[in-house]
């Protein structure tokens, strides 16, 4: 899985405010599985009744549904003196906290104050460590901006502690350890991305950051700081040996990030660093010790035996393919090291139980062993190609918890999938997320028939809830929809039963007639895979005609991290065009003509009455236009004041009547069919990213945007003036917005923290 661009810095306050969980439980108790939820098998609901009254605009109110599960997951730990209270961290949501064994997750970020991602309110926190003496001391880092916080009170407050921290900008923290004989010593381990320590983006080999490593320490708490290796790749973890404080040891690298000393076609890296006099200088292990992949993005300690350490290694994507990835052990404190587990994709978590130290766990985004004989030998747990709940692809485990009371009770936290908990020693995972979601999500549909059943799609699959997001049912099935990154959903507004969803990299369709429980690979375009490796894309705009549902269109784009890092725009990168179908998405064919096959579409619309009629939003050359079913195109930008169109709509009950969004440029609409254009962006932001619009469908003279960088805006006026409308609405950065076919609840789907909803109609009861 590609790694994300870093989030955007927003001087400007989170948003999120921080509740108060309730107090914990009175005894610890091992928590119980939190199962996902099975496919609905009841009959169709009966649709209310009644005429639903409309909700006063004063009293519109967000309600944030906690799903579904995804994000950019980190650190799991467990207090020492308590299991049951548990934290996770997020590039998206910060810290979560759990009272209950991880059944329940609540936010608890108050105090820090490194915000970013396209809105301001994502809350990067990467790394979170507690203190063995006192576990109300905690330490927590964020990703990409300066930003190291400490803890007094258990993480109900934060403050920050970076005096002595040189970076400002692209620096992670990857991992804290505090020194176990002396609490004010603190290791503080990290990643500088290539843009600081060479002033301009760059690339590595496997098509990641390039980034360079450094290792802060502070011997008074926190109060300063001071750099004790910099080298040539991240450093993700420190371990400090329990019974001599001056043996220190560092991994370095990690499964989504290049090294900067690549040179002559090899990945390179660094290994593992020791010291033996508390980080004054270092030794570093290589290949001269057996540890023949020097990318070892996990390390960890035997408690039982500190001389025995498990590593796990390797790079993601082909580029760092090779026979060398996988876990090494070492029984002589790092002096030689022998490959125990070899693997095809990167080994990214490794853990001791501390009850028993002969068992071990490694993980990686395709399977998670285990061993019974301290990391010697290891079997396999999870069958087929990759693992985790039922319907979910859990991503890459970025770090293991082995609960300290029970061997076979393991948490895991996933960079791309959420939290997960496994109560039989790894064979079989629950996910264990309730309330707490990171996930980034590009697009959100709602059952023509049924207001509370609601689909979504982002990084980490398609999802269903039948309940207005209480609960969700992931979709993911092997083989057919094994990807690990997603781009669009639809619905037939005829056939609900009829959803087609695509991936971002590939050009891939999949099409299920039974609501997502099973998929069938329909299409794969030709063009994605003669084009350079690096160059990927997926249709992200898939749409049924709404008049005749036989008729489907989909636009292919570039993927999101090159769009968001602006590399379309800079190198002109040709796109693919559009695609139709005239049998409800199983067959496709060509619906270009010179004027759009080389377009990056990001959104497509058509006429509510004229399944001919179509209009185009992409991504350089503003709007495009077909009368007769895609077989010719014609640029509409009279009026349009940017070419970088993420958003068109059309008005169901006038299909003179197009809405269009623009990146950085508010919105526009045109009365006559798109023939001219006026900008429509009275009351919303200066320069607003309108991402989607809806037309309420019984009055579309009420119209809702989506911004990117805002939140959402509600016109009552046809578009003539917005008004904002975003009370309870934690995370701004909207995607994509759905509203049911009667009118009464409206979707929002998130970049960083799942799914809102807003009810905008009351049936009588």
């Amino acid at each position: 899985m590609p790694p994300p661009p870093p989030p955007p810095i927003n001087p400007a306050p989170a948003q999120n405010t921080t509740p108060t969980p309730p107090p914990p439980p009175a005894q610890n108790t091992t928590p119980t599985t939190n199962t996902t939820p099975t496919a609905p098998t009841q009959p169709p609901k009966t649709p209310p009744t009644g005429t639903p009254t409309p909700v006063p605009v004063a009293q519109l109110q967000w309600i944030k549904v906690g799903g579904p599960i995804g994000g950019l997951g980190y650190d799991v730990k467990m207090r020492p003196d308590n299991p049951d209270r548990m934290y996770v961290t997020d590039a998206w949501t910060g810290v979560n906290y759990s009272f209950d064994g991880g059944k329940t997750w609540t936010a608890w970020n108050q105090g820090i104050s490194s915000n970013g991602g396209p809105s301001g309110d994502a809350i990067p926190v990467f790394s979170l460590s507690i203190s063995p003496q006192n576990p109300d001391v905690m330490w927590a880092g964020t990703q990409g901006i300066r930003g190291i916080f400490k803890s007094t009170d258990g993480g109900k407050t934060w403050q920050k502690k970076d005096n002595g921290i040189v970076e400002n900008e692209g620096l992670s923290l990857r991992g804290f350890t505090v020194d176990p004989k002396n609490i004010d010593i603190v290791y503080a381990c990290a990643e500088v991305s290539s843009w600081i320590w060479s002033g301009h983006q760059q690339n590595g080999i496997a098509n990641f950051d390039l980034v360079k490593g450094v290792v802060y320490k502070t011997t008074d708490g926190g109060e300063h700081w001071n750099a004790v290796w910099r080298g040539d790749n991240l450093a993700r973890y420190a371990i400090v040996d329990p019974g001599n404080s001056n043996v220190v040891y560092v991994s370095t690298g990690l499964f989504d990030r290049d090294a900067a000393n690549e040179a002559g076609g090899s990945l390179n890296g660094v290994g593992i660093l020791k010291s033996t006099d508390g980080g004054r200088t270092w030794k570093v292990f290589n290949q001269s010790n057996g540890l023949q992949n020097l990318f070892v993005g996990t390390l960890f300690m035997n408690q039982a035996n500190p001389d025995v350490l498990l590593a796990g290694t390797g790079v993601a994507g082909p580029a760092g393919q090779s026979p060398t990835m996988g876990a090494y052990l070492s029984t002589d404190g790092g002096e030689h090291w022998i490959q125990v587990l070899k693997t095809s994709t990167p080994i990214s978590a490794v853990e001791f139980a501390q009850s028993d130290s002969n068992i071990a766990y490694a993980g990686g985004p395709e399977a998670v062993y285990r061993s019974t004989d301290m990391g010697r030998n290891w079997t396999k747990q999870t069958p087929g190609n990759f693992w985790g709940a039922p319907g979910t692809r859990a991503g890459f485990p970025i770090d293991f918890q082995v609960d300290p009371r029970n061997p076979d009770h393991l948490f895991a936290n996933n960079y791309g999938g959420g939290n997960f908990l496994s109560e039989d020693g790894g064979k079989t995972w629950a996910v264990a997320s309730h309330g707490y979601t990171g996930a980034f999500l590009h697009g959100i549909a709602v059952n023509p028939l049924d207001r509370d059943n609601v689909f979504v799609i982002g990084r980490t699959g398609p999802f269903r809830s039948p309940d207005q997001g209480i609960s969700w049912q992931g979709l993911t099935k092997e083989p057919a929809v094994l990807g690990g990154e997603w781009y669009a959903i639809t619905i037939d507004p005829k056939n609900p039963s009829n959803v087609i969803i695509s991936d971002e990299h590939q050009g891939v369709i999949f099409r299920s007639t039974n609501s997502g429980s099973d998929w069938s690979q329909v299409f794969r375009h030709p063009g994605v895979s003669v084009m350079a490796q690096e160059t990927r894309m997926g249709f992200k705009s898939i749409v049924f005609a709404p008049s005749n549902s036989t008729v489907v269109y989909a636009g292919i784009c570039l993927e999101r991290n090159q769009i968001d890092q602006n590399l379309a725009i800079m190198n002109n990168t040709p796109g693919l065009g559009i695609m139709k179908s005239t049998d409800g998405g199983l067959t496709w064919q060509n619906a270009n003509d010179a004027n759009s096959a080389g377009q990056n579409i990001n959104m497509l619309a058509v006429d509510p009455a004229n399944p001919d009629v179509v209009y185009a939003a992409t991504l350089q050359s503003g709007i495009l236009k077909s009368t007769d079913g895609g077989k010719s195109w014609k640029t509409i930008n009279q009026g349009v004041t940017r070419t970088d169109i993420r958003a068109v709509a059309v008005d169901s009950k006038n299909p003179q009547i197009v809405f269009a969004g623009a990146e950085n440029g508010g919105a526009f609409i045109s009365t006559d069919g798109g023939a001219t254009w006026q900008n429509s962006s009275d009351g919303l932001d200066i320069q607003a990213s309108i991402h989607s619009i809806v037309f309420d469908p019984v009055n579309p003279q009420i119209v809702f945007a989506g911004d990117i960088h805002s939140g959402v805006f509600r016109s009552e006026d046809g578009g003539k003036t917005w008004t904002r409308i975003n009370s309870g609405l934690r995370t701004r950065a909207v995607t994509s917005l759905a509203i049911s076919a009667d009118g009464t609840m409206l979707y929002a789907a998130t970049q960083g923290e799942g799914v809102f909803r807003m009810e905008l109609g009351v049936y009588p009861k």
